[in-house]
């Protein structure tokens, strides 16, 4: 043993060479560091050590390694340590086959079980992100489908009732395409600035409206008042995304009815200061103690036990992060609670009126191509009543064939379809003639940065779109022919 004492020693797993009564004969460098804090472990029992147990350990690997014949490893998790450990056991046995002694050997992979769980993990997000990017795809098209005919609608029907019924529908399929837009963001992760312009008032009254049943009904029920007072600034427009900062706004409101279960009442104010908008949401309820108030953002965390999720706030923290803004807290035990917001502040957009005056329809030859039928009906539909020529094919090799015959000054093609990829078909297209503008519709959340497209694509519509943003984009898109046109 003295020859190899050396290389025994500079082992970095913990060795222990046993008797067949357990007792430990000779223990390495490591294991008497890691076992002993620097002590000979020579004569005390293997399970003493190991589990700190008087007896023979249950578990131990021994028997199992005798009667298959293999190597049989044990992770066991070491609560001395706050680690994982695992032991192998290498039996020694006499010419007649009964055990003479064994050798113990004790690695510590805490961190390669992390590693394998993270690997594992991420394989199974990268699966649930394929699934749920297809299942996205499959719901924008739909959604497409759904708005288009409300909007549509909107545009023949006068009674303010049917009119404000659809508003609704319109809305909950926008939010309905938020979620599914999240989807994706879940399968293909996006940074960058979020450009949809809000009216900030307009959004809170809608908030409030959606909270009636909480802060109104169900008060009333219990025999409680809370009233609710608005002292909002004029004219505040703030860039973000309307479903996210609507579901913060309700998290809050219901977080502050939960906090007042006597009643009272909650106080929003809108202010704007230098490039920044303020929204304050205080009440005068229970308040908060310092460590809860550290506590709130933490997922999970709730102070209403079963009744709550402790999701609620740590998903305001995220949208309000995601909007670079900025979540200010303060709260005293009995006096209640103030959340200020700060959120970038907007220029105010342009009228309609002035946005139909400087993009007026100029007629085009337009082809739209998507393997979805009804999707087909709708563009024509829209389309054409907008004063354009419209063509429909669901085969891109038919539209292909078709093109190559006929010019069209605009080209709508679905991106994801069976029989060609939109983008080879795009780059087909610019092929036969460079001058023909190319506009994407994709249900994939496809953007212009993406490797390979700004050469082929002209325009981006991302399902599900509005009448607006098609109304937009094919008013860009004939301007900009009127342009090459005049040159």
């Amino acid at each position: 043993m003295d020859k190899y004492q050396f290389i025994f020693d500079k082992i970095t797993d913990s060795i222990f060479l046993c008797d067949s009564d357990y007792s430990i004969n000779e223990s390495n460098h490591a294991a008497d560091i890691v076992y002993g804090q620097g002590e000979k472990l020579v004569g005390q029992k293997c399970f003493e050590i190991l589990r700190s147990y008087n007896h023979p350990c249950l578990d131990c690997p021994l028997a199992d390694t005798l009667k298959s014949g293999a190597i049989i490893p044990l992770v066991k998790y070491d609560e001395r340590f706050g680690e994982f450990f695992e032991e192998r056991t290498y039996p020694v046995l006499k010419t007649d086959g009964q055990i003479e002694s064994f050798i113990i050997t004790c690695r510590n992979v805490t961190k390669s079980r992390e590693i394998e769980e993270k690997s594992a993990q991420l394989k199974k997000l990268s699966a649930l992100g394929q699934i749920s990017s297809g299942v996205a795809h499959d719901f924008n098209n739909v959604l497409t489908v759904v708005l288009g005919r409300i909007q549509l609608l909107k545009k023949q029907i006068m009674d303010p009732l049917i009119l404000n019924s659809l508003d609704m529908i319109e809305k909950s399929a926008l939010d309905g395409a938020s979620k599914v837009r999240k989807i994706q963001e879940f399968s293909r992760p996006k940074e960058g600035r979020l450009d949809e312009v809000i009216e900030l008032n307009k959004l809170l009254h809608e908030v409030l409206e959606i909270t009636r049943p909480k802060w109104d009904i169900a008060a009333k029920v219990k025999g409680i008042l809370i009233e609710p007072i608005l002292d909002l600034e004029k004219d505040l427009y703030i860039y973000g995304d309307s479903s996210d900062l609507r579901n913060a706004f309700t998290n809050i409101i219901f977080n502050a009815v939960d906090a007042m279960p006597e009643g009272g009442v909650l106080s929003i104010k809108t202010y704007s200061r230098n490039s920044q908008v303020a929204i304050e949401f205080k009440d005068t309820g229970i308040g908060m103690t310092e460590e809860v108030r550290d506590k709130i953002f933490d997922p999970f965390f709730s102070t209403k036990g079963v009744l709550g999720t402790g999701l609620g706030m740590s998903e305001v923290w995220g949208i309000i992060k995601r909007h670079s803004g900025q979540i200010i807290i303060n709260s005293q035990v009995g006096k209640g609670t103030t959340i200020r917001l700060l959120l970038t502040l907007a220029q105010k957009p342009l009228a309609k009126s002035t946005l139909q005056k400087n993009n007026q329809i100029v007629p085009c030859n337009i082809m739209v191509v998507d393997d979805e039928e009804y999707i087909l009906e709708i563009m024509k539909e829209l389309l054409t009543e907008l004063g354009h020529t419209v063509t429909t094919y669901s085969s891109a090799l038919m539209a292909l064939d078709n093109i190559k015959k006929n010019h069209y000054d605009i080209v709508l093609t679905d991106l994801g379809m069976p029989d060609m990829n939109g983008l080879d078909m795009a780059a087909q297209i610019k092929s036969l003639n460079p001058k023909t503008l190319v506009v994407m519709m994709s249900g994939w959340g496809l953007n212009l940065d993406e490797k390979n497209t700004h050469n082929i694509i002209d325009y981006i519509i991302n399902k599900p779109f509005s009448v607006e943003k098609i109304i937009y984009i094919i008013s860009e898109s004939a301007a900009k022919i009127k342009h090459l046109s005049e040159k």
